[in-house]
């Protein structure tokens, strides 16, 4: 029986060692919070953005559906919707200092970017006739009520 008393001393013993093993580990330290960021630090791509990105551009295009909206994000996506369709996200991006680029329905768009004021845009499409004319939304902003 001392036999086996020992035996469950000794396993009674380990078991505490092994606990008392944990506690006496050094804590571990938080992971480290990243620096704030600063105006200083926003990266040259931002800065250097055309004007017209980060507004809301309400199109003055004929035949365009009704509150047809298009916002150009400094990410390079690009939010298109309307009142009467979907909402579609795709990427754009600048080709030059006045031409920009972007897919719909995985067909590339090119267009020549004039801004004759801070309030207009116009996107001349490359390859084709089409202009289109765009206004800057001023806040609040709803979809407009259709005519009878």
């Amino acid at each position: 029986m001392s036999t086996r008393k020992s035996i469950v001393t000794t396993i009674a013993l380990l078991t505490l060692c092994g606990c008392s093993r944990q506690s006496e580990q050094a804590p571990v330290a938080p992971a480290p919070t990243p620096p704030p960021v600063s105006s200083a630090s926003v990266s040259t791509d931002e800065q250097s953005m055309p004007p017209f990105v980060g507004k809301i551009w309400l199109s003055v295009t004929r035949g365009d559906p009704l509150g047809t909206i298009v916002v150009f994000l400094p990410d390079k996506s690009m939010l298109r919707a309307s009142c009467s369709t979907p909402f579609r996200v795709a990427e754009w991006g600048i080709i030059s200092d006045t031409r920009i680029r972007w897919r719909e329905a995985l067909i590339p768009i090119e267009a020549e970017v004039l801004q004759p004021s801070p309030n207009d845009l116009v996107l001349q499409l490359v390859g084709t006739s089409r202009q289109e004319s765009y206004v800057a939304i001023s806040v609040p902003y709803a979809c407009p009520e259709k005519t009878r």
